[in-house]
C-alpha cells in the first residue's frame, strides 16, 4: 500500500516534468532550466573571478540574455559558500551542470540516510517524494540541505562529530537551520562546537577562493535584495512561491503584522527546539522557523513524514494521522498546480509538529 501511495504521489510532478521537457524541445532552454540558470551562472562567474558581474543586476541579466535569450527575473541569491558548490559543476555546460548537481545531491542524501541506518525501501521512498522531485525540477538545493541537516540529526547521538560537520556545511542556507544551534548545544555540545568551526572554515574558504568582495557583494547586494522580496513581494517570480508563515499571513494582515507573526513563530520554534530530541519534530520546526521557504524546501518535512510513518507502522497510527501524513507528503507536488492552497502549508506543518511531539521518538 505504501509503495502504491508513493507511486501515485509522483504523478503531478511527472506531469510537470513533461511540461518542462516540452518547453526544452520548443527552444525555451533557459526557462526549462529554471533555477539551474542561476546555479550555473553563479558558479561560472565565481569560478572565472567575475564577482563584480554577479552583483551588478544589469550586467548579470545581459550575461544571461546573451546565453539563453530574454527570460524572467534572475539573480544570485546565495552566500559565497554555496558558490563553492556551484563552482564545482560550472566547468560543465548549463544543463549537464544542473543535472550533475541533482544526481550528486540525491546520491549524498541516499548515502547519508543509509549511513544513518535506514533501509533501501525507506531511502527509495524519500528519493521519490514529491518535494524531492520538485527540487530536482527546479535544480535547487533542498536534497543536499535535507541530506546535511536530516543526516546530521539522525546521527547526532551515535556520531556527534560527523553530525556537527554535516550541519556546519548546511550553513550555505542558514534560514533552514536557525533552530539547530541551541538544540545541538544542549544535547551534544561537541557537535555544536564542530558545526560552528566548520561553518567558520567554510566561510573563510569561500573568501580565500573567491576573495572578500564575494562576501561584500552578498552583504551589500544579495541580502538586502532578498529582504526586499519579503517586504515588497517583488519580484513576483521569487515571492510567489513562498509557503512560510509570513507569506501565508501577509495578504490578510499586511507586511508588518506578518513579519511580527513570523518573528513570534520563529522565536517559539527556537524555544521548542531547545527542549526537543525528536528528529521529525526538529525537521518540522526548521521549516516553520524559516522566513523564506519554498515548496521544494518542504523536503525536510517530507523526511520527517517518512520517519513518522516508519515509527507509526510499529506503534500504530492515531486517528487522523494517515490523512495528515498523506497530505504532508503529497502537498509539495500539488502546490505548483494549486498555488492558492500554499497558505495552508504552515497549518499542515503545525499539525505535523503536533503529531511528531505527541509520541515523540527520535526517528533514528
Amino acid at each position: 500500500m505504501i509503495g502504491l501511495i508513493v507511486a501515485l504521489s509522483t504523478l503531478p510532478s511527472l506531469a510537470e516534468a513533461c511540461a518542462i521537457l516540452w518547453g526544452y524541445r520548443q527552444g525555451m532552454v533557459g526557462k526549462a532550466l529554471r533555477d539551474g540558470v542561476d546555479f550555473w551562472a553563479g558558479g561560472f562567474l565565481l569560478r572565472n573571478h567575475q564577482v563584480a558581474m554577479l552583483f551588478d543586476h544589469t550586467a548579470y541579466e545581459a550575461f544571461l540574455t546573451g546565453l539563453f535569450g530574454r527570460q524572467g527575473f534572475h539573480m544570485w541569491s546565495y552566500p559565497p559558500t554555496y558558490g563553492l558548490i556551484a563552482a564545482l559543476f560550472a566547468g560543465l555546460a548549463p544543463w549537464p551542470a544542473a543535472l550533475a548537481f541533482d544526481a550528486a545531491s540525491l546520491a549524498v542524501l541516499a548515502g547519508l540516510l543509509r549511513l544513518a541506518g535506514k533501509g533501501w525501501g525507506f531511502v527509495l521512498c524519500v528519493l521519490l517524494a514529491p518535494a524531492t522531485l520538485e527540487n530536482a525540477m527546479e535544480h535547487q538545493n533542498a536534497a543536499l540541505m535535507t541530506a546535511l541537516i536530516g543526516g546530521g540529526l539522525l546521527m547526532l547521538e551515535a556520531r556527534p562529530r560527523l553530525a556537527g560537520v554535516l550541519i556546519g556545511l548546511a550553513t550555505f542556507k542558514p534560514q533552514l537551520g536557525v533552530v539547530l544551534p541551541l538544540n545541538l548545544l544542549r544535547r551534544r555540545p561537541v557537535a555544536a562546537l564542530v558545526a560552528a568551526l566548520v561553518a567558520v572554515l567554510f566561510a573563510l574558504l569561500a573568501a580565500w577562493v573567491f576573495g572578500w568582495p564575494a562576501w561584500a557583494g552578498f552583504w551589500n547586494y544579495t541580502s538586502p535584495a532578498m529582504t526586499n522580496v519579503l517586504t515588497t513581494g517583488q519580484p513576483p517570480d521569487f515571492a510567489a512561491g513562498l509557503v512560510c508563515v509570513f507569506a501565508a499571513l501577509k495578504p490578510f494582515v499586511g507586511v508588518r503584522a506578518a513579519l511580527a507573526a513570523q518573528g513570534l513563530v520563529t522565536g517559539l520554534c527556537l524555544v521548542a527546539g531547545w527542549f526537543t530530541r525528536s528528529t521529525p519534530a526538529l525537521l518540522v520546526l526548521s521549516a516553520l522557523a524559516s522566513p523564506y521557504l519554498h515548496d521544494y524546501d518542504l523536503l525536510g518535512a517530507g523526511l520527517a513524514t517518512a520517519l513518522l510513518v516508519e515509527e507509526r507502522l510499529k506503534t500504530g497510527f492515531r486517528p487522523g494521522e494517515p490523512l495528515l501524513f498523506f497530505l504532508a507528503w503529497f502537498g509539495p507536488g500539488l502546490l505548483p498546480w494549486l498555488p492558492r492552497f500554499a497558505h495552508l502549508t504552515p497549518v499542515l506543518l503545525l499539525l505535523l509538529l503536533a503529531s511528531a511531539r505527541a509520541r515523540g521518538g527520535n526517528g533514528a
